[in-house]
């Protein structure tokens, strides 16, 4: 355990260095800055709105804008002008209504797209009086009209509004988390380990430490430094939250009403467990590669062998029979059984059986890298065949 907790801090002392911290502390004031700016300048700025009004048998009363919040409107008189303020950077959009016999609408956009809030509300208006003129033109029935006018019903159900949400966004940042995690973590255990192995310095590691315990620590330290980013939003948000820039409670309030206890929790053991199932394959691949210039060769299996089941989710429903079965393969697990549990697919007794099968997946991934890791020394080919991988592994 000794051996253990100095070979970690070894490692580990390399995420904390000075300029580390100091960047850390940058990075804490930036999400405080920002979450700063969302609240003070994100939600009171009003976009200028110009309205020109060239018809005169359509008429939309300046009250009206009244109802539409969070914009400035300048009514001008000429187009010529609307314009001019356009080029000035004085509005963002133009709307000039035109037409006589039946209503008509310019848009002028600064932008790729206009508002298309202030467009759907003048087009209402309009729209509401041309039919009162027609009406009164070809004296209509009104309830004929109406009729006429009344739009299709269109009836929306949902079986579990709450259960879609959740999955929705589980599958939105668990499977990302996995891959994202394992993948930087990997890469940079993997840089590492094949640069300790040209450096010769693996030969002087192995000789004092058990090479369980060096790729354990190294891969737990590489852990820390990727947390640092998410610890430095965590202390952001809190003391943003503390000088009341944003309110902490509202956010997990509207996380819990989606999301149980149950899943969240389930959600955080995923995310450990897959996140080592395939970790010690990145550590092994960086011991076998002879030099870090051939690290790519090594490593394209196992980056293949993350991103095909970060996939896989995408092309297969959740309830098929296909993921019925891939659902205990530990490569697939962390990718779908936390979606199948919300949605009632994978029952208790499927979920214990899946977190078994990583855990013990995971200490199969650690017994057969560290094997990879300590023979992966005298490797000194520049390819690897499966010759030479099974000898590896048989020493």
């Amino acid at each position: 355990m000794r051996k253990f907790g100095i070979t970690f801090w070894f490692y580990t002392k390399e995420h904390f260095k000075k300029k580390s911290l100091i960047i850390l502390a940058v990075f804490v004031a930036a999400v405080v800055g920002i979450i700063f700016a969302i609240d003070y300048f994100g939600g009171g700025s009003y976009a200028d709105i110009a309205i020109v009004q060239e018809s005169n048998s359509f008429i939309v009363p300046n009250e009206l804008f009244n109802e539409l919040p969070e914009r400035n409107f300048h009514f001008v008189d000429s187009d010529d002008v609307a314009r001019t303020m356009l080029d000035d950077g004085d509005v963002s959009d133009i709307f000039i209504i035109q037409g006589d016999a039946r209503p008509e609408m310019t848009v002028v956009s600064a932008n790729l797209s206009s508002d298309i809030e202030v467009e759907m509300f003048l087009r209402n208006v309009l729209t509401a009086q041309h039919l009162e003129t027609t009406i009164i033109e070809y004296d209509l029935p009104v309830d004929v009209v109406v009729e006429l006018v009344t739009p299709m019903e269109v009836h929306s159900e949902f079986a579990d509004l709450d259960n879609l949400i959740a999955v929705e966004i589980i599958s939105l940042i668990l499977p990302v988390a996995v891959y994202m995690l394992v993948l930087m973590s990997g890469q940079m255990v993997a840089n590492s380990v094949a640069s300790e192995k040209t450096s010769r310095v693996m030969e002087v590691m192995l000789g004092k430490v058990h090479p369980t315990i060096t790729m354990v620590s190294k891969i737990l330290s590489s852990l820390v430094g990727i947390l640092l980013t998410p610890i430095a939003i965590l202390i952001g948000v809190i003391i943003a939250n503390i000088l009341g820039f944003v309110e902490l409670e509202a956010i997990l309030d509207l996380i819990n009403e989606f999301l149980s206890v149950d899943a969240l929790i389930l959600m955080v053991i995923v995310l450990i467990l897959g996140y080592f199932c395939f970790i010690f394959l990145f550590a092994a691949a960086g011991a076998i590669a002879n030099s870090v210039e051939s690290l790519t060769s090594t490593l394209t299996p196992v980056i293949y062998m993350t991103m095909i089941p970060f996939l896989l989710p995408m092309f297969l429903d959740l309830d098929s029979v296909v993921m019925n079965i891939l659902v205990y393969v530990p490569f697939v697990s962390p990718f779908v059984i936390v979606q199948r549990f919300i949605l009632d697919y994978s029952s208790m007794l499927e979920v214990g059986i899946v977190l078994i099968l990583m855990t013990a997946f995971a200490v199969l991934m650690l017994t057969v890298s560290a094997r990879l890791y300590m023979n992966g020394i005298s490797h000194t080919s520049e390819k690897v065949t499966i010759k030479d991988f099974k000898k590896m592994l048989q020493k």
